[in-house]
């Protein structure tokens, strides 16, 4: 049997316009399940309605783990790392003085993915706040300062690679990557001010953690769009696998 080469082309703009849908459904039900959870419903009309009740408040809260959103978060970022796993390959095949910086950032996404899933990062919640004693006002997660930390060490370990883009992705990885780091660092000490004055058994602080995920969301959408732009405009003819 000959190998048959098969194409693989993506509609870059109809992909973000569905994945900011989904944000936007989530991020409704979200807020809509922690209305009902404080504030109540006028009547439950029988076991299915309770059912149903029941799964907005838990399985649909932004801020909640090991539900639908998390799941959708993990993907979100899965999807990214399997992009740039494709971008870093052909850019080893012709080697590309930056294809390690490609590589890398696929390994990124794919830790963050796994981060994102395992909850990782809010294991050092406690640990940080003992060794900083910053766990206070926007810190109150303090997971976030190492977080900066990684923040920096990313942006210098990239100056490079960034600039050798041209003009176009400059602006699109720039925005998309400072709309997510900003949902996960800012919306997180945002998050972090409520959740320290006003606890996280309240309506405010549910709504606010659930608007600091979706823009983590949103802005992993964008940079699915700007790696779907990139591989438009250097691989017009798609990408090509052999099925053997």
């Amino acid at each position: 049997m000959t190998d048959q080469p098969t194409c693989i082309k993506f509609n870059s703009k109809r992909i973000l316009i569905f994945l900011l849908a989904i944000v936007a459904a989530l991020v409704t039900l979200s807020i809509w399940g922690q209305r009902i959870r404080f504030f109540g419903v006028a009547d439950i009309r029988g076991y299915w309605h309770e059912f149903l009740l029941d799964l907005l408040m838990s399985a649909f809260y932004l801020d909640a783990e090991g539900n639908v959103p998390t799941f959708a978060n993990a993907l979100l970022l899965f999807i990214p790392s399997l992009l740039l796993a494709l971008i870093g390959a052909w850019k080893n095949s012709i080697k590309d003085k930056f294809r390690f910086h490609w590589i890398g950032l696929a390994l990124i996404f794919l830790f963050l993915s796994f981060d994102e899933a395992a909850v990782l990062h809010e294991r050092l919640i406690k640990p940080m706040r003992q060794f900083t004693n910053a766990g206070v006002a926007f810190f109150h997660f303090s997971w976030v300062i190492p977080g900066m930390i990684a923040v920096l060490l990313f942006g210098l370990a990239y100056l490079m690679f960034f600039l050798h883009l041209d003009k176009k992705f400059k602006i699109l990885f720039f925005v998309s990557l400072a709309v997510y780091i900003g949902g996960v660092i800012g919306g997180e000490m945002i998050s972090g001010y409520f959740a320290a004055n006003l606890g996280q058994k309240n309506y405010t602080y549910a709504v606010a953690a659930s608007l600091e995920e979706s823009v983590e969301m949103v802005g992993c959408a964008f940079i699915i769009y700007s790696l779907l732009e990139y591989i438009k405009q250097y691989l017009p003819e798609g990408m090509t696998l052999k099925v053997s």
